[in-house]
């Protein structure tokens, strides 16, 4: 793998194809645990994005194949990629333009109003496209909340996803318990198999969820780390595009915690993520 990038090295200002988050935002994310922002990166970005993932997943494919031969093709790109060391994560640590992209000032900008925290690091990125159910290589996520799964000691985390097509509500879209991101910690629902319904019921009776509903391409949903959230299976023929990214608090600690992004990299458990993997991207 070649060294990891800095942000001296060939960075590109792409703030005019990406949106603000307002204060009318911010208000609704710290009541909801979730905010939804229309036109917040530009098509013409999103599509960009896509090419990246496809050259670096080798899933070159917009839907599912009718074609025997190319079906077979489909699946074993799907699992040629999920069997790499990181799988879907961290491409920007292989792909210099998506390193560009995930580190844009305006991304850790949104983050840090949002968390209300005065500085803010990237951690993650992951591929979230989810494959048609007829491929059997399609996927569900169970309802959960993410800062279980981070290698950090403070919930000072926000999610940035972004619908990179126009998302119909058969594909899968997710949905959020809205101000559930004022619950504890319930733990690694995912990785686990456990059922969040029957462990806490309390939950799904406090909060409601939000709606199915479509989400138009470039559209970004950021949610809180402690916000419950689920997404149901793709039921069309076309994958469901899209990516995530998580920011956090740069006075965030490592845990020590298992995780793609941050394992193998010689980090020290209770010292901030002070590594070029984690830069600084606000201010």
């Amino acid at each position: 793998m070649n060294a990891p990038l800095t942000l001296d090295e060939a960075y590109e200002d792409l703030s005019p194809m990406i949106g603000e988050v307002t204060p009318e935002h911010v208000e609704t994310f710290l009541r909801d645990g979730v905010v939804k922002i229309p036109d917040f990166v530009k098509p013409e970005l999103c599509e960009e994005v896509i090419r990246h993932f496809m050259a670096w997943t080798g899933i070159a494919w917009r839907e599912w194949p009718s074609d025997p031969a190319d079906q077979q093709a489909f699946i074993a790109a799907i699992e040629k990629a999920a069997s790499r060391p990181r799988a879907n994560f961290a491409i920007r640590q292989e792909d210099p333009w998506m390193f560009n992209f995930v580190t844009q000032r305006k991304f850790g900008e949104a983050a840090a109003k949002l968390l209300k925290v005065p500085s803010v690091r990237i951690i993650s990125e992951t591929l979230q496209a989810k494959h048609p159910e007829a491929s059997g290589k399609g996927r569900t996520f169970v309802w959960h909340q993410d800062f279980p799964s981070l290698p950090i000691d403070r919930a000072e985390a926000v999610q940035f996803w972004c619908a990179l097509i126009d998302v119909t509500p058969e594909m899968g879209p997710m949905i959020h318990l809205k101000g559930s991101h004022r619950s504890m910690p319930g733990g690694m629902m995912a990785e686990c198999g456990e059922d969040a319904h029957a462990l806490y019921p309390e939950i799904f009776e406090q909060y409601k969820p939000t709606k199915v509903e479509g989400v138009a391409r470039g559209t970004a949903v950021f949610h809180h780390g402690l916000t419950w959230h689920f997404s149901g299976p793709n039921r069309t023929d076309k994958i469901r595009w899209a990516m995530s990214s998580y920011r956090i608090s740069a006075r965030s600690r490592y845990t020590g915690q298992a995780n793609y992004n941050t394992d193998g990299l010689g980090l020290k458990p209770r010292e901030v993520l002070d590594h070029p993997n984690f830069p600084i991207v606000y201010p």
